[in-house]
């Protein structure tokens, strides 16, 4: 489990982005369990937004593939 440091550590990192920089310093101002339950919903929610604007630009590519013949 990482330590409050290697959290300070890691947000150090230039090769991160600012926003998650920025929520991992957020993240130790919290409850960890509630950062944590937070962090896994937002994955959940960001992951389905992948999948449907993939979806939706696959469909989309069929449509214009099938339209052109």
């Amino acid at each position: 489990m990482p330590s409050d440091d290697d959290l300070k550590m890691m947000a150090a990192d230039p090769a991160l982005s600012h926003w998650l920089r920025t929520a991992l310093i957020e993240s130790l101002r919290r409850d960890p369990l509630e950062a944590a339950h937070d962090a896994g919903l937002l994955a959940l929610v960001l992951d389905k937004r992948v999948a449907e604007l993939t979806a939706s630009a696959i469909a989309q590519a069929v449509i214009q593939k099938v339209a052109q013949r």
